[in-house]
């Protein structure tokens, strides 16, 4: 992944993924910031929370700061999400997550049309990895598509407001890859990363 991508962290503790983008419109001094992918808890907005208490080596890449990645020459650029983790060790097939963060605007009635945006963000950043850039092949990771929206932890599985069983379903035929809409995944290990349980 390092030989792809340009500013590639490595992590063993949690890991923190915010984007002050849309924060930035009303607070201009945090307009440099955009994605931020961080072992501390970003100030003063919600954020993704991966919790990492085994210790697990987590590589991340900020897509924000590899935008070259997702414009093929004379073509479209790619409507990719905010960033990917990858487990970095694994007795089995480790893990790759991609994670979508939408603030909603404490408003409800946004969560369903975010939803839907970040599932669309999500799929094309796995498509075009996979199909364009060759970053990986359909069976070479567990993988795990990560809708969060930070202003919402009390209306969490955000999917249960657009998706079916059957839908779920769905995207892991297509696509081999489970969806998962919450505001803190938990590593278990190198192989599986789960919902916490509460």
């Amino acid at each position: 992944m390092e030989d792809r991508f340009a500013n590639v962290q490595h992590h063993v503790g949690d890991v923190y993924v915010a984007d002050y983008t849309q924060f930035a419109s009303v607070h201009p001094e945090m307009a440099a910031r955009g994605v931020v992918v961080s072992d501390t808890k970003p100030e003063p907005i919600g954020s993704l929370l991966f919790r990492n208490p085994n210790g697990v080596k987590v590589l991340s890449v900020n897509f924000e700061k590899n935008p070259a990645v997702f414009k093929p020459e004379g073509g479209v650029k790619v409507s990719n999400c905010e960033c990917m983790l990858v487990s970095e060790q694994g007795n089995k097939k480790r893990w790759l997550a991609l994670a979508e963060l939408k603030y909603c605007k404490g408003e409800d009635r946004n969560i369903a049309n975010n939803f839907e945006d970040a599932l669309n963000q999500l799929r094309d950043t796995f498509v075009y990895l996979r199909d364009v850039a060759g970053l990986f092949k359909e069976d070479d990771y567990r993988y795990y598509w990560i809708v969060s929206m930070p202003e919402h932890s009390d209306k969490v599985p955000f999917s249960a407001f657009v998706l079916s069983q059957d839908e779920l379903m769905a995207y892991k035929y297509l696509y081999n890859s489970v969806i998962i809409s919450n505001n803190i995944v938990d590593i278990w290990t190198g192989t599986v990363i789960k919902l916490p349980v509460y």
